[in-house]
């Protein structure tokens, strides 16, 4: 063995794994729809739906990965490459429009749920007016954006994921279920048609459309110095991790319920019962524990979901994509008011707001696929780059929620 091949091999692990924005991403979707939507399933389903959440974390794995190739490849944000995609064609205006729209429509509900959930958990532990707790967290939310730095906000985002997950896993390993039902659910889908907005729910409160401008604009952003193959697999290790890490959390808020309602024929009311009914087993620290969760994740979501919006805007329109930039601020800052607004004049029922946010999510997520899949197979070269395979994969599940998708639309019809 030579000097150098011994030299290469020693310096393979220290780069095989490197902590790049996947966490991002897992902060942005452990919200309080993944909290409520997976609590909801729980109670009323048992562990029968915890095949959506391997499913969508397997999605969540092939279209975060995807985009953040994408942004890799191209050192460019997904909403800089659709405008390049279309620019010249007489889709431009047409493509962009139908992004933002989308992007506009379900980040709006996303953020008036964040922040009605996280006010939901504040209230737990220390009671106080609904509209004050609303205000502060604007102004927190809001105040974070401002200060515009991308390592300052990584660092505080990563600190309440990490408080968030234990604090779930923790109840979840005292409320484990048998592990014959855990498997059942887990590896043999079933539902029935009046399950289909639940299921909608839990994929979209995994597999969030805005989080797919967040992590190719971020990618490019982190990566912009590494080479590309390097680089790819960093970001794929990162992505998966990371989004394995939020699939745990949403799966122990699911098993939880179960225990908590579904095993005892409790009904789940509201946000607040859930904490409440673990009392009896867990002690107080349960309602707690179960607040200071709920609250880190609608502060996480309520962050991410304006940067991702203004990371979305700026690169279809062909501006600044500079989280230190003033309309870049200026868009993010205009989706906390949006979210805030509509928090103040339907938080009276948080839970059917985050429960609306997520099934948006899920109906919208095709329309925003299929534009990445369209940037990512745009030439042979960068679809060779991000591999046949992983775009065959990705088509797939996009095809299976939007057939998920129209299948709810029909029900209803």
């Amino acid at each position: 063995m030579t000097t150098s091949e011994a030299g290469s091999r020693k310096e393979f692990p220290a780069h095989r794994f490197r902590v790049g924005p996947g966490m991002l991403v897992t902060a942005a979707f452990i919200g309080p729809g993944t909290v409520v939507t997976a609590s909801k399933a729980g109670a009323e389903r048992g562990c029968s739906l915890l095949w959506t959440v391997l499913f969508a974390c397997l999605g969540t794995i092939l279209l975060q990965s995807l985009a953040a190739r994408v942004g890799i490849v191209s050192r460019k944000g997904l909403g800089e490459s659709i405008r390049e995609t279309f620019t010249g064609s007489r889709w431009l205006k047409p493509a962009i429009g139908l992004v933002i729209a989308a992007i506009g429509v379900g980040n709006a509900a996303y953020q008036t749920g964040n922040l009605t959930g996280a006010v939901s958990g504040i209230r737990l532990c220390t009671g106080g007016s609904q509209q004050a707790w609303l205000a502060a967290m604007v102004a927190c939310s809001s105040v974070i954006v401002l200060i515009g730095n991308y390592r300052i906000l990584h660092a505080i985002l990563v600190g309440l994921v990490a408080l968030l997950s234990c604090v779930f896993l923790w109840t979840a390993v005292l409320a484990f279920p048998s592990a014959d039902r855990v498997v059942q659910g887990m590896l043999f889908p079933r539902f029935e048609t009046t399950d289909l907005t639940l299921v909608l729910a839990m994929i979209g409160t995994t597999i969030v459309p805005y989080n797919l401008f967040l992590h190719a604009s971020s990618a490019a952003s982190t990566w912009s110095e590494t080479k590309t193959p390097r680089a790819i697999s960093q970001s794929d290790w990162d992505t998966a991790i990371s989004v394995c890490l939020g699939g745990l959390v949403t799966a122990s808020v699911l098993i939880t319920a179960s225990t908590a309602f579904f095993d005892t024929q409790t009904a789940w009311t509201s946000t607040d019962s859930i904490a409440l009914q673990l009392t009896p087993s867990f002690g107080r620290a349960s309602v707690f524990a179960f607040a200071m969760g709920l609250m880190a994740a609608g502060l996480t979501s309520s962050i991410t979901a304006p940067l991702a919006t203004a990371y979305a805007v700026c690169g279809c329109l062909g501006w600044a994509t500079d989280p230190g930039g003033r309309v870049f601020r200026a868009i993010a800052l205009g989706v906390i008011a949006i979210g805030g607004s509509f928090a103040f004049g339907l938080g009276k029922s948080p839970s059917a707001i985050i429960v609306f946010a997520q099934l948006a999510n899920g109906m919208l997520l095709p329309i925003v696929a299929i534009f990445l899949l369209i940037v990512a197979g745009r030439n042979t070269n960068q679809a060779t780059q991000l591999g046949w395979i992983r775009l065959l994969l990705t088509r797939i599940v996009v095809g299976i929620v939007a057939l998920l998708g129209i299948w709810r639309i029909f029900s209803l019809i």
